[in-house]
């Protein structure tokens, strides 16, 4: 079986479905894209057996072929070729060569029958949401994420879905990032699901790529899928319990502090010259209206100083300064509120001054 397909035409697809596959598989035929040519179609699909992305795209050919190539190889080759390059594909029973300028190469191919897919999901809820919005929420949270915890659960992002709401929640067990849109989701229950890092991280770069405005969520008991006009993103659901993330929200907020965002970002960023590699941590001091902030490190010293208002008590307490900084760097309002009920163990709550959409806690330290 013969057929043609231009740099064009390939690359985009390829580039969309590439950070599925892993250099280590346990299945060879993992290594490689499933491409898929029907009525003047084509799509390209990855997998890992846990994640499942598709991407599709017209195409100028009639042909209608259905093969495996290992994928790091193609997108090696075609990202080396000009954007108008017409590579013509030769299929064979174990074998594909590719001929592009006078260059032929030969890859291996399977079976595509032997292709795994992720099962059909059932029972599904649908939502619709605005691509945007969905991006906003994911890019302001999914940074408090746990990486490689030993505790599952927090190696992912929480979503939490009403009837009226949408919340997404992030934590590593030091840090919380909490998200929140109100949008009639048409559900009859609560629902409840843990997207894995790896598909948080991929749906990420489909959102960013995406030219589509709108796209539909489909959750089930174990899967997760969101599929606009292009693309197709399918991912099994860590099995746990999320931690109560309102448990450990303030509830006295009688020590609420507003400080410039902007200042206290820059003065933080000059703090964080001389921090301690080891702790990272940052001490804030707040007396008579004012945040003084002291870093050390074994290099030398910082201290900065800036006003603050509607300070109610004087006190001392640190945090990671890297935790700070993601925060203030996602927040964009002129001001903040900065509420520390008091006490070494009680946790801080920063929002904007006049919008609760996010919320993000922060544990103190001690340095």
């Amino acid at each position: 079986m013969n057929t043609e397909l231009s740099v064009e035409e390939l690359l985009d697809p390829l580039q969309t479905v590439i950070g599925v596959v892993e250099k280590k598989q346990t299945l060879p035929i993992l290594s490689h894209v499933l491409i898929q040519l029907k009525e003047k179609r084509l799509t390209l699909t990855t997998t890992d057996m846990e994640l499942e992305i598709s991407a599709s795209s017209k195409i100028k050919s009639d042909s209608e072929v259905t093969f495996t190539i290992y994928a790091k190889d193609l997108i090696d080759i075609v990202r080396k070729l000009p954007e108008k390059t017409l590579i013509k594909f030769k299929i064979e029973e174990k074998k594909v060569y590719l001929n592009a300028n006078k260059n032929t190469f030969e890859l291996n191919t399977f079976d595509h029958l032997d292709f795994p897919a992720l099962p059909k999901t059932q029972n599904t809820s649908v939502i619709n949401i605005k691509q945007e919005l969905l991006k906003e929420l994911i890019e302001n949270t999914s940074f408090s994420m746990g990486n490689q915890d030993i505790r599952a659960y927090l190696n992912g992002l929480f979503f939490e879905l009403d009837q009226n709401s949408l919340t997404v929640v992030a934590t590593d067990g030091h840090r919380l990032s909490i998200g929140e849109v109100k949008q009639n989701n048409n559900l009859e229950e609560r629902k409840t699901v843990i997207l894995p890092r790896k598909a948080v991280l991929e749906l990420t770069k489909l959102l960013n790529k995406s030219s589509q405005s709108n796209a539909e969520i489909h959750l089930s008991d174990n899967y997760f899928s969101l599929i606009d006009v292009d693309t197709k993103i399918i991912s099994r659901l860590i099995d746990g319990n999320f931690p109560n993330y309102k448990q450990v929200m303030p509830t006295d907020f009688s020590n609420t502090i507003v400080i410039n965002r902007t200042d206290f970002l820059s003065s933080l960023q000059q703090a964080s010259i001389f921090v301690d590699e080891r702790t990272k941590g940052v001490k804030l001091v707040f007396r008579d209206d004012k945040l003084s902030i002291f870093s050390h490190s074994e290099r030398g010293r910082a201290e900065t100083q800036l006003e603050v208002t509607k300070q109610e008590k004087e006190l001392e307490i640190a945090f990671n300064i890297h935790y700070l900084i993601s925060v203030l760097e996602k927040l964009t309002t002129r001001e903040i509120n900065m509420v520390i009920p008091g006490g070494e163990n009680k946790s801080c709550l920063i929002s904007a001054t006049d919008d609760e959409s996010y919320q993000y806690i922060i544990m103190p330290m001690k340095i």
